[in-house]
């Protein structure tokens, strides 16, 4: 099949040769690009951390590829999926778990294991959110679990007001953001939607949104009338607009390997 990829690079070429691997002509249409926005002098100290979360395997960019210093090394990270957790051993984080793949589900792990003692008990009367590179604030007797946020941006913000809310001390970092690719001659959006993509894949609700006005402004609309979408979650399928949405699917769980699954079950 005729495969429209979505995903920024570099994990688009990789995305890409999976899909060759597989028989498909994939086409590259990257919609946004990372900038890094962080230093790796802008982390708090890590005396006054006692977890690192982040919910992308970008969020390490920012060290360039080397490790992170040895005092954070010896910080648990607690990452969303299994991409961002892979990220995290890479860049030196002795400790990673892993939660189930979305944001929901990483807070309720964190939720769940201050609750029960596997990390410092939760301060009485809510959790406190520093600003970028701000340190966190913690309880008089230490009480309150001191998490790093290490974000990107734009983002929702669901995942810190439930840590926070929860009792938690929430620091966050922006490390990078993600820019809008600008296609404005018609040369590169010709070449992919003619002829018109099989199957599209979208891996955020950001990028979803972006192709819906991206071909409301080219007037594709007729180009896609019979192509299938495939959504790296639900959250993303429910940004496509109805006659899209009623030919795009989700995996079970929002990872890659479950997403080229379902592509191989359109068969």
């Amino acid at each position: 099949m005729r495969l429209l990829v979505t995903r920024p690079e570099p994990g688009g070429q990789r995305t890409a040769s999976r899909l060759v691997e597989m028989g498909h002509e994939p086409l590259s249409l990257p919609l946004f690009e990372p900038l890094i926005t962080a230093r790796p002098q802008e982390l708090p100290d890590a005396g006054l951390i006692d977890a690192v979360v982040a919910t992308s395997a970008r969020a390490f960019d920012f060290l360039g590829g080397a490790p992170v210093s040895s005092p954070y090394q010896r910080i648990p990270v607690h990452a969303v999926g299994p991409a961002t957790a892979r990220s995290a051993s890479d860049a030196g984080f002795a400790i990673v778990h892993e939660a189930g793949g979305t944001a929901r589900e990483l807070a309720a792990s964190l939720i769940a294991k201050s609750v029960a003692g596997q990390s410092p008990e939760k301060q009485s009367g809510g959790g406190q959110s520093t600003g970028p590179g701000m340190p966190a604030e913690t309880g008089s007797a230490g009480e309150t679990l001191r998490l790093l946020y290490l974000a990107g941006r734009p983002r929702k913000p669901a995942l810190e007001a439930e840590i926070v809310g929860a009792g938690m001390s929430l620091t966050v970092l922006e490390t990078y953001e993600m820019v809008e690719i600008s296609y404005s001659t018609d040369s590169v959006i010709s070449e992919v939607f003619d002829p018109p993509p099989d199957v599209i894949l979208l891996y955020s609700a950001n990028a979803a949104e972006r192709l819906v006005n991206l071909v409301a402004a080219k007037n594709l609309g007729k180009s896609l009338h019979s192509a299938r979408f495939l959504c790296l979650s639900t959250e993303i399928r429910d940004r496509l607009p109805d006659p899209w949405r009623d030919r795009a699917t989700a995996p079970e769980r929002p990872d890659e390997d479950s997403l080229l699954a379902s592509l191989t079950r359109l068969g």
